[in-house]
């Protein structure tokens, strides 16, 4: 028997997620003229959505065109009569930040870059103006920081999961009047029930999860995270008109550090691993690995997700499942293993993330993993709102399609002090089946993202 705390067996996916970019199409034009001794030379280069001699484009999101060129301006003009400019090509890699030529998550220009260069010929002076602004989609699932920058996802939820439950039979011992063996007599031994008694488990909470994320380098990032969550457990409903029993816990119940590396970064191709280690209070400590690969195209990105975990239990050869109590004593729990010391998960999915314009993503996904008892399968869809390079909002609402617990057996522990049932003894130990009926879990959310 455990001494107590629920162990939900869901995860919390960090999501440290990287926008991907690349030099945009350019279009441009030049003026000349001549008046006196002053020359002056102005171009003015322009990102657009249709380029010459090309399709026509919405691809402000990222280059996936390999080997596209941006084009610089010098004057070519050695003497004061010289009317010639020589237009010079600098080619810059795929997915290369212009300012510092790092990679990094460049994924949109949002005005015109406008290059000016002016040559007083009297005095030989140049003057050269740019004008460039670009926008990180930091809602990116493959977003992370580059080298000696922070990223910030401090993400507020509400989650909530229910199942109905039948109790199907049940095993009472009497643990006050034991044998000359020290054996507990048994006391009684109904199969089934008559009638079958029913009620529904029900878990509320309340969260708030930190994650914090730094780059080493450009294509590696620590980790770090936490987790605040207000967890409110109710037996509801019972088919014998009994009050409900409630239960309720707070505090920073979750922390956790790894590492994220995003080893493939191409201008139609993405690669990230994570690996993390993390520990919740009283119940377990827990090893993630991470996998995401995608493809780019447009504005789109389309991925797949592996996940697998090992949790080694804080109690070993324990039991885990919905567990409530009360001061008197009194404790339920439908179990979901029993006799157990480590637990494995694994999980598999696929997702796409995509630039409405630059200011708007959505980002959908569907999953499906076993969770050491049970398979299921969930989705999750996310709008973002990014008006600023360094600041984005996120918000989500995930729920369960499938659950393989509908309809499953378990076994269930009650201990009772006083009983009603059994007044010749002040402690009874019951065991028996229940079986899970209209299982349903939802969670509902929003990201506050920074990047610094």
């Amino acid at each position: 028997m455990t001494n107590g705390k629920e162990f939900l067996m869901k995860k919390y996916m960090m999501a440290f997620i990287v926008s991907i970019i690349a030099p945009l199409s350019i279009a441009y034009g030049a003026t000349s003229g001549n008046s006196g001794k002053a020359r002056s030379t102005t171009l003015y280069r322009r990102v657009g959505t249709t380029q010459k001699s090309r399709p026509a484009s919405t691809n402000f999101y990222y280059n996936n065109q390999s080997g596209r060129k941006k084009y610089a301006r010098t004057s070519g003009g050695a003497a004061p009569d010289t009317d010639r400019d020589v237009v010079t090509e600098k080619v810059y890699t795929n997915n290369r930040n212009y300012d510092t030529g790092s990679y990094g998550v460049d994924s949109y220009t949002a005005k015109s870059y406008t290059e000016k260069k002016q040559v007083n010929y009297s005095d030989y002076s140049q003057k050269k103006v740019v004008s460039q602004e670009r926008k990180y989609f930091l809602a990116h699932p493959f977003f992370q920081p580059l080298k000696g920058r922070f990223g910030s996802v401090t993400d507020v939820a509400m989650a909530h999961g229910k199942f109905g439950f039948d109790l199907l039979n049940e095993t009472t011992w009497d643990l006050v009047h034991l044998d000359s063996n020290g054996v507990a007599p048994q006391l009684s031994n109904h199969y089934p029930f008559n009638p079958i008694i029913s009620g529904n488990a029900e878990a509320n909470q309340f969260l708030i999860k930190q994650d914090f994320s730094f780059g080493l380098t450009d294509t590696v990032a620590v980790i770090a995270m936490g987790q605040y969550d207000s967890t409110k457990l109710k037996f509801t409903d019972w088919s014998t008109g009994d009050p409900d029993d409630v239960n309720s816990d707070n505090g920073l119940n979750v922390f956790g550090f790894g590492a994220q590396i995003r080893f493939l970064d191409l201008s139609d191709a993405i690669g990230m691993a994570l690996f993390k280690y993390e520990s919740q209070r009283d119940t377990a400590d827990s090893l993630w690995a991470d996998l995401k690969l995608g493809y780019k195209f447009d504005r789109t990105t389309l991925y797949l997700v592996g996940r697998g975990g090992y949790s080694w239990l804080k109690q070993k050869n324990t039991n885990y499942g919905f567990y409530l109590d009360d001061p008197s004593g009194d404790y339920l729990m439908l179990t979901y293993k029993r006799n157990v010391s480590d637990l494995f998960y694994a999980e598999g999915g696929m997702g796409v993330f995509s630039v409405l314009n630059k200011y708007f993503t959505v980002n959908a996904e569907a999953f499906f993993g076993n969770y050491d008892w049970h398979n299921q399968l969930t989705a999750k869809a996310a709008f973002g709102i990014q008006p600023f390079d360094s600041f984005a909002l996120n918000v989500y609402a995930s729920g369960v399609l499938y659950d393989s617990a509908e309809g499953q057996v378990k076994e269930y522990l009650n201990y009772d002090v006083n009983p009603v049932a059994y007044p010749s003894t002040t402690l009874v130990y019951r065991e028996g089946d229940y079986k899970i009926k209209n299982y349903s879990e939802y969670k509902f959310g929003a990201q506050l993202i920074l990047y610094f």
